[in-house]
C-alpha cells in the first residue's frame, strides 16, 4: 500500500510539474497583457481622431468647399469658432475636420429645405395662394438653417446628462480600485474595462483621458482636455482634485470619497426637485382633461333632469 501510495504520489507531482512548466498562464500576467492591447487599442482611436483621415472624395469635396467659405469669412468669427468647435466635442463629434463640415452642412441645409418646401408647394399644395407659398418656401430654408445647430446641441445634451447619470458609479469604480492600490491611469483602465458595457459614453472619456495620461508630456494637458470635451462642472472639480492631489502627494480616495458624496447628493436633489416640480406641471393636464369630465358626471344628471322637467310642463 506504500509503494502504491507513493506511485500515485509521484504521477499526481509528474502531471502537476508538467502542466505548470507548459499550460498554466499566470493571471497576473493576462491581465497586464489585456491592459496593454486595451491601452494600445485607445490610443490608436485617439490618435486617428486627431489626424486626418482620408474619407474619400466626396468627404474632401465638402471639407474644401467648407475651408473656403470660412476662409471667406475672415477672422471676425474666432470666438463662435471656438464655442462651436467646443459644443461639437461635448456632443462626440471631435475630427480635425468637424467644425468644417458642420459649417458646410449648416451653408447647405437652407437650400435643402427651401427646395423640399418648394416640392411641396408645387406638387402637394397646388391650391396655395403666392403670399402664403413664398412663406413655406422661406420656413423650410430657416428651418434647414436652424436644424443642424438643433442637432448637435440636443446631442450634446443627451451625452451630458448621460455622462451625469453614470458619473457617481464611476467614480465609486476608481475610489475601490485606488484604495486597492492601482495607480491613476491602471485604475482608470479597470473602470473603463467595467462600465463600458452599462455606459459606453463615460468609459470613452475615461478612455481617452487613460490615454492621454500615457504619452503626453504634461499631465495636467490630459486633465485640461478632459474639460474641454466634456464642459462639464463635476469632471472640472474631478481634474482640479486629481491635479491636487498628485502636486501635493495627498491620498486621491479620500478626495474622491468626498466627490462621490457630493455628486450623489446632487443627483438626490435634482430627483427631489424633480418631484417637486410635478404638481405644478399636472395643474393644467388636470384642468383640460380631468375637471371637465368630472363636472359632466357630476352636474350632468342634474341638467338632463332639469331639461326633462321643463319640456314636460
Amino acid at each position: 500500500m506504500i509503494v502504491i501510495a507513493m506511485a500515485g504520489l509521484t504521477a499526481l507531482t509528474a502531471t502537476f510539474v508538467i502542466w505548470r512548466g507548459f499550460f498554466y498562464k499566470n493571471p497576473v500576467e493576462k491581465r497586464l497583457k489585456a491592459i496593454a492591447q486595451h491601452r494600445d487599442e485607445l490610443r490608436k482611436q485617439h490618435m486617428s481622431e486627431l489626424k486626418k483621415e482620408k474619407t474619400g472624395k466626396g468627404m474632401d469635396l465638402v471639407k474644401q468647399a467648407a475651408k473656403k467659405l470660412n476662409k471667406k469669412k475672415g477672422n471676425s468669427n474666432k470666438a463662435d469658432t471656438k464655442s462651436t468647435k467646443a459644443l461639437l466635442q461635448q456632443a462626440g463629434f471631435r475630427g480635425k475636420d468637424a467644425p468644417e463640415v458642420f459649417a458646410f452642412f449648416k451653408l447647405i441645409m437652407p437650400f435643402v429645405g427651401g427646395a423640399a418646401a418648394a416640392a411641396y408647394v408645387l406638387f402637394g399644395a397646388k391650391d396655395m395662394s403666392m403670399m402664403l407659398s413664398l412663406v413655406v418656401c422661406a420656413g423650410g430654408a430657416g428651418l434647414g438653417f436652424l436644424l443642424p445647430g438643433v442637432y448637435i446641441k440636443n446631442t450634446a445634451l443627451k451625452r451630458t446628462k448621460e455622462l451625469r447619470k453614470a458619473l457617481p458609479d464611476a467614480l465609486d469604480l476608481l475610489v475601490i480600485c485606488t484604495e486597492a492600490g492601482l495607480s491613476i491611469n491602471q485604475a482608470l483602465n479597470r473602470v473603463v474595462e467595467e462600465i463600458g458595457r452599462a455606459s459606453p459614453i463615460i468609459a470613452e472619456e475615461l478612455g481617452l483621458l487613460a490615454v492621454e495620461l500615457s504619452f503626453l508630456d504634461d499631465r495636467r494637458s490630459a486633465y485640461i482636455n478632459l474639460m474641454e470635451r466634456t464642459g462639464m462642472d463635476e469632471f472640472k472639480a474631478i481634474s482640479g482634485t486629481i491635479m491636487q492631489a498628485e502636486k501635493y502627494g495627498t491620498p486621491v480616495s479620500q478626495a474622491m470619497k468626498v466627490l462621490t458624496a457630493e455628486f450623489r447628493t446632487e443627483r438626490l436633489l435634482r430627483a427631489e426637485e424633480k418631484a417637486a416640480r410635478l404638481p405644478a406641471l399636472m395643474t393644467v393636464p388636470m384642468i383640460v382633461f380631468i375637471l371637465p369630465t368630472l363636472f359632466i358626471v357630476l352636474i350632468g344628471p342634474a341638467i338632463l333632469r332639469t331639461v326633462d322637467a321643463f319640456s314636460n310642463m
